[in-house]
């Protein structure tokens, strides 16, 4: 694929993630609409690990793949659970870890969605999949950020600038790859990086955000819905990759 096709998706990427990071700073946000948020995203990144990235990591690991799941998924859940304590009042305190759980996890993957798109010629990338990988980074954001400002504890300021540092991620991942990675066989080594991403998507969504869900009786069946739209949003994304 032409180089110059990719830079131009690259920025794309960067500006829908800055776009979704923005958002949910403009004003506060009910309750109720961010759970119904959490919801759809969750849907979001359970679709993510099980309709694109284990079935692109199968190929590649086969019967090896448990491990760098498991890896990924332990990672996060040891982290957010043993390492990152963090003193606050009661209800907020939850989203103040998983902020930081998100943020490494989501903008692992992140990075590794660039690695995936500057080494196409290894993985096949084709134009198809950059348009799945864009359609990642939109509810990505919006998600993130949300778990940021629900947490309390930082500015928009400080916000906006973690979304500038995430929204980036990509690009940096897909540029570095396409000068150093060029030419070299490293299908294995990527698609391991990818299997501890899938992990870090899979503990997120499950432990962190499915709660949410049925969090609140009112609108658990709403919430419900919008799950499954969001896994349906995915799924039907796999059309894009052929």
């Amino acid at each position: 694929m032409d180089n110059q096709v990719v830079y131009l998706f690259l920025i794309f990427i960067f500006v829908i993630t800055m776009a979704g990071g923005w958002i949910p700073t403009l004003k506060p946000w009910s309750q109720k609409t961010f759970r119904m948020l959490i919801s759809f995203c969750a849907g979001i990144l359970l679709g993510a690990v099980f309709f694109h990235m284990v079935p692109e990591i199968s190929p590649i690991l086969g019967r090896k793949m448990g491990f760098p799941i498991m890896l990924g998924f332990l990672g996060i859940y040891v982290m957010e659970k043993f390492i990152m304590v963090h003193p606050c009042e009661e209800g907020a305190c939850d989203y103040h870890k998983i902020g930081v759980a998100a943020y490494v996890g989501i903008g692992f993957h992140s990075i590794l969605d660039g690695v995936a798109i500057g080494a196409g010629n290894m993985l096949n990338i084709s134009m198809v999949i950059l348009l799945a990988v864009t359609i990642h980074k939109f509810p990505a954001a919006l998600a993130l950020s949300s778990i940021l400002v629900k947490g309390g504890e930082y500015s928009r300021k400080k916000i906006l600038t973690s979304m500038f540092i995430f929204a980036l991620a990509t690009p940096i991942g897909a540029l570095v790859s396409m000068n150093v990675m060029n030419g070299l066989d490293n299908t294995d080594i990527i698609g391991f990086a990818l299997g501890i991403s899938a992990g870090t998507f899979l503990y997120i969504s499950i432990g962190d955000l499915l709660p949410t869900v049925h969090e609140e009786d009112d609108n658990k069946n709403l919430n419900l819905v919008l799950l499954f739209v969001g896994i349906l949003v995915m799924f039907l994304s796999t059309a894009l990759e052929g």
